[in-house]
């Protein structure tokens, strides 16, 4: 499995806005504070909704695979046609970087074997 340490999904996260236009504010966390195969945490704010979401590597049947978190909310909002529109284009850029980092994960696996 590769090693997804904080650096290297920076170093991902950064290719990534290089390719494409985003946005919105991607920061790349240490997991849990502890340095290990599974600690890249990428913490994206949505600019129009104070929801915490995240992209995070979990292990299922021993695949690596990113998955999206949203935290609960713990009140409603209310969202103009303008706002929507950017809530619509962070999270499109927020699957595009899920994808992206999925892709990543999947080229340094075949490459460590």
């Amino acid at each position: 499995m590769p090693y997804r340490d904080q650096a290297r999904v920076q170093s991902w996260v950064e290719q990534f806005r290089s390719e494409q236009h985003v946005d919105t504010a991607v920061d790349v966390l240490e997991k849990d504070f502890t340095a290990g195969p599974e600690s890249g945490l990428v913490v994206v704010t949505l600019r129009t909704v104070s929801t915490v979401t995240y992209i995070q590597p979990v292990i299922s049947d021993g695949i690596p695979k990113w998955v999206v978190t949203f935290e609960p909310r713990a009140e409603t909002f209310d969202l103009d046609s303008v706002a929507v529109s950017q809530l619509a284009q962070d999270l499109l850029a927020l699957a595009s970087l899920c994808t992206y980092l999925q892709l990543k994960t999947d080229e340094a696996l075949i490459a460590s074997s």
